[in-house]
């Protein structure tokens, strides 16, 4: 990064240094999203100079509201770019989906860093998706040891079910069908999976994985 930095144009330059001392990366198992490019530059920057940035915001139910924030980190997690920063009319700490921003601005208002709740915006980001109510929960049977899969279900809200020596059987939560989806597939990428259910997200994981450029670990559906 550093060697590709010294070949670009001063401003572009600034712009690309800024995102990249501005964004912290999490594994992460989740869709992909579109963000636009312009977007993150502005919030790397307002990161990087401790600057106000306004933005209209879309939350998970659909709501539309316009947000003044003091900008504290990027994160990515995976498929995902979120915003960690203090809201200042809600005066709290939020974590923001930057797909969901549109309108992003710089507002011109400095401020002073502020100690982020759980010491870094990982944590943050990590307790407030853990929190977000789960709406689909899917069952799956997989013929391998619990412990064999474990990482792979690292960043995953699950529990165990039922646990045998070469089998096991998971509860996956999530907030929609595409997310555990992917994370189904992920599974299935390592050892077989032997049963989906409900149907609609076993489904989704056969179509996906017929999609796939090199054939994943057996799917018995």
């Amino acid at each position: 990064m550093a060697k590709i930095e010294q070949l670009l144009p001063d401003r572009l330059r600034r712009r690309v240094s800024a995102l990249h001392s501005s964004v912290v990366e999490l594994r992460w198992s989740g869709p992909d999203t579109d963000v636009d490019p312009d977007a993150l530059s502005v919030l790397a920057v307002a990161c990087r100079d401790r600057e106000e940035v306004r933005f209209d915001y879309r939350r998970r139910d659909g709501d539309r509201s316009q947000r003044l924030v003091e900008p504290h980190q990027l994160v990515t997690a995976e498929r995902r770019w979120y915003l960690v920063g203090f809201d200042l009319r809600r005066n709290d700490w939020r974590t923001f989906r930057v797909d969901r921003l549109s309108a992003t601005t710089l507002a011109g208002g400095r401020f002073a860093a502020r100690q982020i709740p759980g010491g870094d915006a990982g944590a943050f980001l990590t307790s407030s998706i853990a929190s977000i109510p789960r709406n689909v929960e899917a069952v799956v049977t997989v013929d391998a040891a619990y412990a064999q899969i474990e990482p792979v279900l690292s960043w995953v809200d699950h529990h165990v079910v039922e646990t045998a020596p070469d089998s096991c059987v998971i509860g996956i939560n999530g907030e929609e069908v595409d997310h555990l989806t992917l994370a189904i597939v992920r599974i299935a990428l390592e050892v077989s999976v032997a049963a989906i259910e409900p149907n609609d997200v076993a489904d989704a994981v056969a179509r996906l994985t017929q999609r796939l450029p090199g054939r994943p670990a057996p799917l018995n559906l």
